[in-house]
């Protein structure tokens, strides 16, 4: 598997995770392959309960206003994309 499959493989399991493990959140591809935001159902219009995953940088991050519910969920999935990544060998 070459890196940009491996990348691509990240991407699919990371994506799948999210989806079997919360359901609360939604995807919402920004059409451009670079940025996914995880929208929880709690969406309040501002972005504070939004987690965007970024496919290139293989990152996470939300804004310092989200909920606490949304910080910790996004700590969890950022250790579940660290697990993926290093099992690939890309770090």
């Amino acid at each position: 598997m070459n890196k940009t499959q491996k990348r691509k493989e990240v991407t699919k399991r990371f994506l799948t995770y999210v989806e079997e493990t919360f359901p609360n959140y939604e995807l919402d591809d920004d059409g451009f392959g670079g940025y996914i935001s995880l929208v929880h159902s709690k969406y309040n219009g501002l972005n504070d309960n939004v987690i965007t995953f970024h496919r290139s940088y293989r990152d996470l991050f939300c804004l310092d206003s989200a909920s606490k519910q949304v910080k910790q969920d996004c700590e969890t999935m950022n250790k579940k994309l660290v697990e993926i990544i290093t099992e690939l060998e890309l770090i």
